[in-house]
């Protein structure tokens, strides 16, 4: 080996540890950030596949949706969906996680707040350069951590699905 082959490769492999080390990590599952940053992991296709389909998350049974909200959020979103199914649109007219009837997002990032049981996601709408960001209250329950809200500019998930039933 010449020393010139032993210098690139020296550096190419300095390169690649310092790219891992400076590479972050996925939060821990069990973590408040960590069951946000896995409905995100899981259902980021919504935002990029064009079309409806019926995996969307919303559409999952109770208990694929247990696996990231709480009781009660899970429970409001069935009595949506059986809402829907009687009367066509209900109380929910747009996907919340992505604050939006047409999902989208670039730059999408998961961030701890100052309060542990709030997770903040950020994200910019890839057509208009928008950046919004939700808020994720998370509530720890014997199942781990779980979704119990997700709030917007102007509106809160559990309100929406709280309201009575359009006639």
């Amino acid at each position: 080996m010449t020393l010139r082959s032993i210098l690139f490769a020296f550096f190419t492999l300095s390169f690649l540890i310092t790219s891992v080390e400076a590479t972050p990590r996925p939060p821990d599952s069990n973590s408040p950030e960590g069951i946000v940053f896995k409905l995100y992991r899981e259902y980021a296709w919504e935002a990029i596949m064009a079309g409806s389909f019926s995996d969307e998350l919303l559409e999952q049974p109770q208990n694929v949706l247990e696996q990231y909200f709480d009781e009660k959020l899970t429970a409001l979103i069935l009595k949506n969906r059986v809402c829907e199914e009687k009367i066509g649109m209900c109380n929910l007219d747009f996907d919340p996680i992505w604050d939006s009837q047409d999902p989208s997002a670039g730059d999408l990032t998961v961030e701890k707040t100052d309060k542990q049981n709030i997770v903040s996601v950020k994200f910019r709408y890839p057509t208009t350069d928008e950046r919004t960001e939700l808020k994720y209250r998370v509530t720890k329950t014997a199942a781990g951590w779980r979704i119990s809200d997700i709030s917007g500019k102007g509106w809160a998930l559990v309100s929406i699905l709280s309201r009575p039933e359009p006639k």
